[in-house]
């Protein structure tokens, strides 16, 4: 990761923080790395609750393990191996078609703490999106991260916040265009990653 000198102070204020058990730092740096390790999990895992699932407990056994840890490099690495283990481990005892299967163990075994850092040019364009999608209207910015964060259908996305669902349709392409002024040229990139993480059945 690449840090500016306000940056680099922050992180070491956060991590003498998160080493001593500081729940608000936990949030931070959950926060922080959530997406990212969660997207690395959908890559071998189809189902998103189990994406979920295996993302929590990773973040659990980083608790767990609190006090060791220097730096945000140092957890991010913990994740990725630790989660990796997981999905390994889930599809190893899974029943799918033997073919797909062995495929996904086979990527799990061959790939390399790089790959996950590769993942930085995406999660730094997330930010960006993530700090525009904060300067939505509060409604529209709601059905925007139900709809592409959490996939939900905008028939749960109204019922959820009793609205009609030709409004969540409406806030949800709106919302769109605006990041798309906001975004600019990134957007066809935000493009690809909204066809990726969400499933519109």
């Amino acid at each position: 990761m690449t840090f500016t000198k306000n940056e680099i102070h922050d992180e070491v204020v956060l991590m003498q923080q998160f080493r001593a058990g500081s729940e608000e730092a936990f949030t931070t740096v959950y926060r922080h790395l959530y997406q990212r390790v969660y997207w690395f999990a959908r890559k071998y895992v189809e189902e998103k609750e189990d994406a979920r699932d295996l993302t929590a407990e990773s973040f659990v056994q980083l608790w767990q393990q609190h006090d060791t840890f220097p730096t945000l490099d140092a957890i991010a690495a913990f994740l990725y191996v630790t989660l990796r283990n997981k999905c390994y481990n889930l599809l190893k005892h899974r029943q799918m078609k033997a073919g797909r299967r062995e495929d996904l163990l086979r990527q799990l075994n061959e790939c390399e703490q790089g790959d996950f850092f590769e993942e930085q040019v995406q999660l730094q364009l997330v930010r960006r999106i993530y700090a525009e999608v904060n300067k939505l209207p509060p409604r529209m910015k709601e059905v925007f991260l139900l709809s592409y964060r959490d996939g939900l259908k905008p028939a749960e996305i109204a019922e959820r916040l009793q609205i009609k669902a030709q409004t969540v349709t409406n806030q949800r392409v709106t919302a769109v265009r605006l990041l798309q002024l906001a975004l600019g040229k990134d957007f066809m990139l935000l493009s690809l990653l909204l066809l990726k993480y969400y499933d519109p059945s």
